[in-house]
């Protein structure tokens, strides 16, 4: 027996919502690790992470599609058109998924952006480190011996004195 296109987008609809639930859960263990700078924890999360993104494509356009084939647009407006062409107990049963999964992509954004922000501090405090090692600090940080602030205090990179 065929899945009538409320079936189909409801699976679709429950399927993005479990995705994004597993991605969320990634993405907190994935912030765990940053502030602990378990590189290992770190490229475990980011093998798992992938698979997950591609995963709510795939159900994305499948969402799409069944949108297509039932004559509505695509994106939300065609979402919530299709949703309110339903029978009640159905719409209303649409929009408490719809409305989870919202909020659960919020939520991995929000996760995302921070971790976003961790790797960023992270990446410029190497740089930084980096820099001073090859004697390059680009941002002036000493006073030189005549008591002029300067950024060229070291000329030498560090590693080369040692």
């Amino acid at each position: 027996m065929a899945m009538t296109s409320f079936q189909q987008m409801r699976s679709i609809l429950i399927a993005e919502k479990e995705t994004a639930m597993q991605l969320l859960s990634l993405l907190e263990g994935e912030r765990d690790a940053l502030t602990k700078s378990d590189s290992a924890m770190i490229d475990a999360s980011t093998a798992k992470k992938q698979p997950l993104v591609v995963k709510l494509e795939k159900l994305g356009r499948q969402r799409e599609m069944v949108l297509a084939s039932e004559g509505f647009s695509s994106g939300k407006e065609g979402l919530e058109a299709f949703i309110e062409n339903q029978t009640g107990q159905n719409a209303t049963g649409l929009t408490n998924i719809v409305s989870s999964l919202k909020i659960i992509a919020k939520a991995c954004k929000t996760h995302n952006q921070i971790n976003g922000g961790i790797v960023n501090v992270n990446r410029q405090h190497l740089q930084r480190a980096m820099n001073l090692l090859r004697g390059r600090e680009s941002h002036p940080t000493s006073y030189g011996p005549g008591g002029e602030y300067s950024s060229q205090v070291v000329r030498q990179p560090l590693l080369g004195r040692v």
